[in-house]
């Protein structure tokens, strides 16, 4: 009997465990630069993606993920080309209200030196939305963006659900 309850406990143990486990799907870019895993409350969005833009909705109303490539850049290093492209956002023509809320800071990814950094803006219908962005200048020359927008505050801090992406990021070259 005492045996008996031993194992009830121990499948009680595993359900519970199991039970706060994110279910996830691994995702290749389909040129084939790079793979993640990114967890099932990320709907990936084939209309709004491009060969260069890979977009995915989350289960939130502005929560947004996506993964840009934007071909060969001119800039040397990850902070130059962050620098200008915070400073495009924020000139005329860019982003509605911009504000820089959380400077630049080193990062890597998967062995990649990058710049992450987050600012608020303001949408085209008046929703105030906060963007943590990491810049990336890939050895082959081509800049790569990380971007998780909603409009928490708290994005600024680095989301989690980033974390775990990154955590999983393969490049593939």
């Amino acid at each position: 009997m005492a045996v008996g309850r031993v194992v009830m406990v121990v499948i009680l143990a595993v359900l519970v465990g199991c039970s706060g486990t994110v279910q996830a799907f691994l995702f290749t870019d389909p040129t084939g630069l790079y793979s993640t895993q990114i967890g099932d409350r990320w709907v990936y969005q084939a209309h709004q993606s491009t060969s260069e833009l890979m977009v995915f909705y989350g289960a939130g109303d502005f929560e947004l993920l996506y993964f840009e490539r934007l071909g060969p850049v001119g800039y040397a290093t990850a902070l130059e080309f962050a620098q200008r492209s915070i400073e495009l956002y924020g000139g005329p023509g860019g982003l509605e209200q911009f504000e820089l809320v959380r400077d630049f800071a080193a990062v890597e990814v998967a062995g990649v030196q990058g710049i992450s950094c987050a600012y608020a803006y303001q949408d085209g219908y008046g929703n105030r939305l906060w963007e943590y962005r990491i810049f990336l200048v890939l050895p082959t020359g081509e800049g790569f963006s990380i971007a998780f927008s909603d409009h928490s505050p708290e994005v600024a801090e680095g989301p989690p659900p980033l974390e775990d992406i990154l955590r999983h990021w393969r490049w593939l070259l």
